[in-house]
């Protein structure tokens, strides 16, 4: 016979991936409960979800979901960074995390639907975020300009610098 909260906590799952811009799996073996209460307090930083789940239940939440292809991700102790805003900040907070004590260690990702393997999703931590890359591109729109003004601003001066001269010169004339 089913139990029912496990039935509410698959259908807890499942809302929980289907909204989800960014889900990260990963295997926090390891982590004491200081270091994981450590990690949950960064993400929580960062408005990621983390969850540690059981595998059985989050098999048929991803299928639910439409991501049965998961499944080989769902071996061993398994936890889950889940982002609602954007698809790189759960990875690099788990990444961040790990720098500090190798721990946990990334299973694969879920990217806007797409299913990641472990080295894409490392790779996926080392970007930079939504923020970072619109100060880049509004930093790139934004030197020609400042240069532009640099230089018209330079003969302006120029002109002022010159004009003292002059003047200083008739006046010590």
């Amino acid at each position: 016979m089913v139990n029912q909260a496990k039935i509410d906590a698959v259908e807890e799952l499942t809302e929980l991936f289907k909204g989800a811009k960014s889900i990260v799996l990963n295997d926090y073996k390891g982590l004491n409960v200081e270091q994981v209460s450590e990690l949950r307090s960064n993400c929580r930083e960062k408005n990621v979800i983390f969850r540690v789940i059981k595998n059985t239940l989050a098999k048929r939440a991803f299928e639910n979901s439409g991501l049965a292809e998961v499944e080989s991700f769902l071996e061993g102790p398994t936890a889950v960074a889940i982002s609602y805003e954007d698809e790189v900040v759960s990875a690099q907070v788990l990444n961040e995390f790990a720098g500090e004590y190798e721990l946990p260690v990334f299973k694969g990702s879920i990217i806007n639907g797409r299913v990641m393997d472990r080295d894409k999703t490392i790779h996926l931590a080392s970007l930079p975020g939504k923020d970072e890359l619109r100060a880049q591109v509004v930093g790139a729109f934004v030197s020609p300009v400042r240069g532009l003004v640099v230089v018209l601003d330079a003969s302006r001066r120029n002109l002022v610098y010159v004009l003292n001269a002059i003047a200083e010169k008739k006046g010590a004339a």
